[in-house]
């Protein structure tokens, strides 16, 4: 893998690392965000960390659009499997789920192939998701758990890159425009 995605991905799974270790045992059945909890939270975000091992390691067919594996059960399904997959120690299994990631970095070539259910691709190429995945609902746990934060900056760098590249696939101009300063995105607009 590049240094410089490896390096960001290391920095987005500690960052993530860091924030769970400040959960207090009496936060992981408060708010997280939206309907899940701190505990739903933390288990949705270390997907981050475990499907990349997941997706090299045992690689999955791609699912067409619409498929039964973006239904709205089969997601709840995955959410219900990852809290489980946390046990009774979160802390333990997101530390796992970090070392198990970066060293499956440490040893893959850019090309290595990651056979997710959104499609094959190279894990320099699913790396991005990975990272953006951990800084984004890091924030939110931070928010959740009320602590201030400070991302690194190669993780924040590759996050943004990531949701940059995304607004191209939703309203690119509306988005130049607006980081720019000519103009503003709808309050709903979001591409992650």
């Amino acid at each position: 893998m590049d240094d410089r995605s490896s390096a960001a991905f290391v920095e987005a799974s500690t960052f993530f690392v860091e924030m769970v270790s400040l959960v207090t045992d009496d936060e992981w059945e408060t708010p997280g965000l939206g309907e899940w909890t701190v505990r739903q939270l933390v288990a949705h975000a270390n997907r981050g960390q475990t499907t990349l091992v997941e997706y090299v390691d045992r690689p999955q067919q791609p699912e067409p659009q619409g498929g039964e594996y973006f239904s709205s059960e089969a997601i709840a399904a995955r959410g219900r499997e990852a809290v489980a997959a946390l046990g009774d120690d979160p802390l333990r299994a997101v530390k796992a789920a970090s070392t198990a990631a970066i060293e499956l970095l440490a040893r893959s070539s850019p090309a290595t192939i990651v056979g997710s259910p959104m499609g094959t691709m190279s894990i320099a190429r699913y790396v991005p998701s990975r990272i953006a995945e951990l800084v984004i609902h890091t924030l939110d746990l931070a928010k959740a758990i009320v602590q201030d934060v400070s991302v690194p900056d190669g993780a924040l760098e590759e996050t943004l890159v990531f949701v940059v590249r995304r607004s191209a696939r939703n309203a690119p101009l509306d988005v130049l425009l607006a980081l720019t300063g000519r103009g503003q995105l709808p309050a709903d607009y979001s591409v992650f």
